[in-house]
């Protein structure tokens, strides 16, 4: 990911407000400032119809903005739904090993703890990268051979150790789908029509004649273009920044795993 995106995420949610609130207000208000310097004045024509163009331009951009939040927010409730399958999923796989009744099936319940706290340890500060824990792959191969490898006895432990299979094959994909979904995201169509946007709306309101009330109103709706696009943008990446999926429900199953004796 690009070291500035980075940075950006790294900033609290507040900050990221602020940083991106001061720029688009000073480009608003400088905009006009420094067309009249470099190439004088407009007319009061020329000038209301910038800003009659501005106003048009700043409905649509809303529109944009509020589509992109929309879906932004509904990326992030998907990933954590998943991570709540998959903490719920480690949580059936435990019960069902503790009531198989074999000494030596219980003893499988050491691999999905050890699991499930390598998905939080190992590969949770890896999925901001957009990557994954090759030791959390391996516990995970070795949890699945070892309850595949299990040979039931007819009776309770076959409908026991179906259910188990069944878990085993939903626990892989909500693993996948959570590693799939460090790729998560707006398109940069999205981003590339929000800037865009952003520079023609600059652009017009440097037609803007300028006057102490009209920089104040031209900064103040840079100012609020800005939090939405800020907004926007903290939501946009479900493993970055102050608003992401954490790794709490997993580590809160894994509480009540270690704890489980029936």
């Amino acid at each position: 990911m690009n070291p500035m995106i980075t940075l950006l995420y790294s900033l609290p949610d507040l900050g990221v407000a602020i940083l991106f609130g001061l720029v688009t207000s000073a480009a608003f208000a400088v905009a006009p400032l420094l067309r009249a310097r470099l190439f004088g004045r407009v007319s009061q024509a020329e000038s209301e119809i910038a800003r009659s163009t501005m106003a048009t331009i700043t409905s649509i951009t809303g529109v944009v903005l509020a589509f992109s939040l929309v879906q932004a927010q509904g990326n992030l409730r998907a990933v954590q739904q998943t991570v709540a399958d998959e903490s719920m999923q480690l949580n059936q796989m435990d019960r069902l090993l503790t009531r198989y009744g074999d000494a030596k099936v219980a003893a499988i319940r050491e691999a999905a703890h050890t699991y499930a706290d390598s998905i939080v340890v190992d590969e949770w500060p890896k999925l901001s990268e957009r990557s994954r824990s090759p030791r959390t792959a391996v516990l995970f191969r070795t949890l699945s051979a070892s309850i595949l490898a299990i040979q039931p006895a007819p009776g309770r432990e076959t409908v026991i150790y179906a259910d188990l299979v069944r878990i085993t094959d939903q626990l892989a994909e909500s693993r996948e789908n959570r590693l799939i979904a460090t790729d998560l995201g707006l398109q940069p169509i999205f981003w590339g029509v929000i800037m865009a946007l952003m520079l023609v709306l600059i652009g017009f309101a440097a037609f803007v004649e300028p006057g102490r009330g009209e920089i104040i109103s031209l900064a103040g709706l840079g100012v609020g273009l800005a939090l939405l696009t800020a907004l926007v943008f903290i939501f946009d990446q479900p493993f970055l920044g102050g608003v992401s999926v954490t790794s709490d429900p997993i580590a809160n199953v894994l509480k009540v795993m270690r704890a489980r004796t029936s």
